[in-house]
């Protein structure tokens, strides 16, 4: 089993994201699992020369370290996508990253999207996908739309082959001082993670997932009372 996790924080280990994806490679059984950081990582931004299509088929002109990236990627069973909500979107390197994928895919037009594509040049049919992310809000619900549209528009059925763990109020975890409240959260990704090796995470699973650490009128008093200005 070849697991890739993609770290795509700009503040890699220092991430709050990086805890709920540490609790799930630990459910899963998955600790040894290959770490891609992309702020470690010299990944510049597509150049749209669309090369990878026609004169070097598969393989990006530009030479950096997403040339040794693009193999583990295709060879991974598991691709796991860590990151932080940045408005409401990726961060700006992970978009990269993933604007850097294209040649993946193939130039000519898939008869069988609904709204035009690109089929990929590998059977990635196997591979499975997850994406967890945090962000600063009281709730996740209504700020993950852009990146669901992302997936819709992508042809990528979220509830079967790419999975999500979108939890809001990321700035508790990390914090010492809320461990009691974030503990019992990390324990329910380590289930997910379990759950998910084994086969598919459960509706009681994602219903625990789903719920808000704390009060929104708590959590936003101590994010306002947080800030040093």
């Amino acid at each position: 089993m070849k697991v890739l996790v993609v770290n795509g924080s700009p503040k890699g280990e220092k991430s709050a994201t990086i805890h709920l994806t540490r609790a799930f490679l630990e459910g899963a059984g998955w600790t040894d699992a290959e770490v891609i950081d992309i702020s470690k990582s010299n990944v510049k931004g597509c150049n749209g020369c669309y090369s990878c299509w026609e004169k070097t088929p598969g393989k990006c002109v530009i030479n950096d370290d997403m040339t040794g990236f693009l193999p583990k990627l295709i060879e991974a069973d598991v691709v796991i996508t860590s990151f932080p909500l940045y408005g409401c979107f990726f961060p700006g390197q992970l978009k990269c990253f993933m604007d850097r994928m294209l040649p993946i895919a193939l130039p000519f037009m898939d008869k069988d999207a609904e709204n035009g594509g690109h089929p990929l040049r590998h059977d990635l049919s196997k591979q499975r996908q997850f994406y967890i992310s945090t962000c600063g809000f009281w709730t996740a619900d209504g700020n993950y739309d852009s990146i669901i549209k992302l997936f819709e528009r992508g042809n990528v059925d979220i509830n079967h082959k790419a999975f999500t763990i979108f939890c809001g109020q990321g700035g508790l975890f990390g914090e010492a001082e809320a461990d009691e409240y974030t503990k019992p959260y990390l324990d329910t990704v380590r289930k997910a993670g379990s759950e998910f090796a084994a086969g598919e995470i459960s509706e009681e699973t994602q219903t625990l997932l789903s719920q808000t650490i704390l009060p929104r009128e708590v959590y936003e008093k101590a994010a306002d009372e947080s800030w040093d200005v």
